[in-house]
């Protein structure tokens, strides 16, 4: 049985039968879509990866990591340039039998906050959208999700995922090549909603919030984690400015906008988290993502201000709850 195929026995199971055949012909469709031009190249490199008996992974700690899968050096070698191929890591730590993925974040810092302020997930049905190479979906199903669906746009994001999934016994954790907007909407699924460090990247804040919402079991709640601007200004792109460096931030809202645009997709109860500066320890460049990062879109002489002049980023975790 391929993982879609488990997967759609999984909600077949939850009595989510009309919605995983919705499922199964929009991921039919989208794997007719263009992929990147080194999916190849990826895939190729994975099927070199040393065939070893699966182990179990831990999931409740800092680090994803697999441990005892015996590989000797040559094999070791081998696993770790596979993994180089796969640069760069944006999203983790993790470890493959003592090879350590230093990846650009360090992801368990914002789990970190954000895990103090969700409710608990416990036999939770869990949306992680924007998952990346699934690092937070790891960390929702170690702390006891029944079923987590990751959903990302990127081939290369699910590629490592592969590559970790390579060496570890199966596990209720499922990433899909998909976008938000590709789902069709459920309202008896998902208990929990991730949305993390990709509201900003998107033209339509409402529209995918309010999917997002359309996703929700009635009570269900939304994890926010976003950039906002401090005070009460705001930073809107219309098509040429950057924000740190990056071209595709379309909208930062101070906090009281947030909380309009929370209201209006139908989201109630907002419990608002502390804001954080992000530092240059938590994002940074390493061996395991070589190119410029956090530093580089800040003003050298004053980190509180990006290159272009803006306050540097400041994240906020916001939880709500569905309108019933």
């Amino acid at each position: 049985m391929t993982v879609d195929e488990k997967l759609f026995s999984i909600l077949n199971s939850l009595d989510q039968t009309h919605w995983s055949k919705k499922l199964r012909e929009i991921i039919q469709k989208t794997q007719e879509t263009k992929k990147h031009g080194h999916i190849k190249t990826w895939k190729n490199a994975i099927n070199g990866l040393p065939i070893k008996e699966k182990r179990n992974v831990t999931l409740n700690k800092s680090v994803i990591s697999v441990k005892n899968i015996e590989l000797n050096d040559t094999e070791k070698k081998i696993t770790k340039n596979i993994l180089k191929e796969l640069r760069p890591w944006r999203k983790g730590p993790f470890s493959v039998d003592e090879i350590f993925i230093d990846s650009e974040w360090k992801s368990n810092m914002k789990w970190d906050r954000v895990k103090s302020m969700v409710s608990p997930l416990n036999d939770k049905t869990v949306l992680d959208v924007g998952c990346g190479n699934g690092y937070y979906s790891f960390r929702m199903i170690g702390e006891g999700a029944k079923l987590v669906i990751g959903i990302d746009p990127s081939d290369l994001f699910m590629m490592q995922f592969r590559a970790i999934t390579h060496f570890i016994n199966p596990i209720q954790l499922y990433l899909l090549r998909l976008r938000l907007q590709d789902l069709p909407s459920n309202k008896s699924l998902f208990d929990t909603v991730f949305s993390m460090g990709i509201l900003y990247h998107q033209k339509s804040h409402h529209r995918h919030l309010s999917k997002c919402a359309a996703l929700l079991k009635p009570g269900g709640e939304l994890v926010l984690e976003t950039i906002i601007f401090p005070g009460m200004s705001n930073f809107i792109n219309s098509g040429n400015q950057r924000y740190s460096q990056m071209r595709n931030v379309w909208y930062l809202p101070n906090l009281n906008e947030l909380m309009i645009w929370l209201k209006i997709a139908g989201f109630t109860e907002i419990k608002l988290g502390s804001i954080n500066r992000t530092s240059i320890e938590e994002q940074r460049s390493t061996e395991w993502m070589t190119t410029q990062s956090l530093i580089d879109g800040l003003d050298p002489e004053n980190h509180d201000l990006t290159i272009e002049g803006y306050p540097a980023p400041h994240r906020i975790v916001v939880v709500c709850k569905k309108y019933h």
